[in-house]
């Protein structure tokens, strides 16, 4: 019988060939087969790597929705257009990961060689099927509408956010009350100029006395008749614990002449920053009003830079706008987030012209609005809606 010679990618050896030849032979059914076996727990490597990989990419898609839902709201606040959010409930991915391995021969019917063939593959596949839910109904509708409170502010408070940030970005505005009792509105709305620009210096004062560590933001505690009660939050430039227990009871009676979206500030001249004193409210805002506050800043009521107080001491960073989306006709490079509406284009800098300082404040006011979103929302699992599933 002639053994004929093929060619392939495997090893060869002849039938005829001198033991040399034929033990490599053996040798590579021994290679072929150990190999295979390795093969067979390559999947059980393979599997978690892919698995791992897949999770941060899920992860980061839905940041990345939610962030683009946050700013196309923003621009459609500022055509006044209704806005809208969906929300991702469920992702259910299944993953199939697969090994094949072989040894092929071939025996010839001429005088030739034997030959030897390895295959050895792998195969994966991914099927997610995602489910999302518009968000609506009477009790988000309701959340979003209602003003922020003040419980919301002291949690945000206590994580360290600049005052200048926060409260130009949740504050309607502040009450100011004279001694005699009488009050004037600060309107945080750009198109009062006057009340606006003392408005901006309030806050700056606090955040002044905030990097000095003169500012309290904390509840009242006191002893009304025989309990011990914990009252309303006020936010002073001393500490209230210090005060008398009638004069923390007084402060809170104060506080409670106005409903919870309102935090009572109580700046004393005897303390430090008093020299700009303010005895008042903040008036807080609603999620939905913050959104039209930015929307329609960016061309229809934009915010103009104003100078601190002679009083207040020196301010860090003093962007003229409280969040700064950019609007362009072509699709921006080396933005943090962007979205597309009605042709054009409106996003956030990674890096501006205005310098670091500048773009840390902007990144803090949208992660800030970010965290007001996920504290406005309500629990997806309770929403009335039908879910929608969409499958690869």
């Amino acid at each position: 019988m002639n053994i004929q010679p093929v060619a392939t990618n495997g090893f060869i050896a002849r039938r005829d060939s001198p033991p040399g030849r034929r033990h490599q032979a053996r040798t590579a059914v021994m290679l072929a087969s150990v190999l295979w076996c390795m093969g067979l727990p390559w999947s059980g490597c393979a599997s978690p790597v892919a698995m791992h990989r897949a999770v941060l990419e899920y992860d980061w898609t839905v940041n990345r929705i939610e962030t683009e839902l946050l700013l196309l709201n923003i621009a459609r606040t500022r055509y006044h257009e209704p806005i809208h959010f969906t929300a991702v409930s469920n992702i259910a991915a299944t993953f199939d990961f697969r090994v094949n391995s072989g040894l092929t021969g071939l025996l010839a019917g001429a005088p030739g060689a034997d030959s030897l063939s390895l295959t050895l593959g792998s195969s994966a596949a991914e099927n997610p099927t995602v489910t999302i839910i518009p968000i609506q109904g009477k009790e988000f509708t309701t959340r979003l509408l209602t003003p922020i409170t003040e419980e919301a502010i002291l949690f945000l408070g206590q994580q360290g956010i600049d005052p200048s940030i926060l409260f130009r970005l949740v504050s309607r505005g502040i009450i100011l009350e004279d001694n005699d009792g009488r009050q004037r509105f600060l309107l945080n709305q750009p198109q009062r100029q006057e009340g606006y620009r003392e408005f901006r210096q309030r806050v700056m004062h606090l955040s002044w006395l905030q990097s000095e560590r003169h500012l309290f933001i904390n509840r009242l505690q006191f002893t009304d008749g025989d309990q011990r009660k914990t009252g309303r939050i006020v936010m002073t430039n001393y500490d209230p614990n210090m005060l008398s227990n009638n004069e923390r009871l007084a402060l809170h009676r104060q506080a409670e002449r106005f409903p919870r979206n309102h935090i009572l500030v109580n700046i004393r001249p005897d303390h430090p920053g008093g020299n700009f004193p303010m005895f008042g409210e903040i008036k807080l805002r609603s999620f939905k009003t913050i959104l039209r506050f930015i929307g329609q800043g960016i061309t229809e009521e934009p915010e103009f830079h104003v100078d601190p107080d002679p009083r207040t001491g020196p301010v860090a960073v003093n962007p003229a706008r409280t969040l700064t989306i950019r609007e362009s006709r072509t699709q921006p490079e080396g933005a943090i987030i962007s979205a597309q509406k009605r042709g054009l284009w409106y996003y956030i800098d990674q890096e501006s012209a205005e310098g670091e300082a500048f773009d840390l404040w902007n990144h803090e006011a949208f992660d800030l609005l970010y965290q007001l979103y996920h504290l406005t929302v309500t629990d997806i699992s309770q929403i009335p809606s039908l879910p929608i599933a969409i499958s690869k």
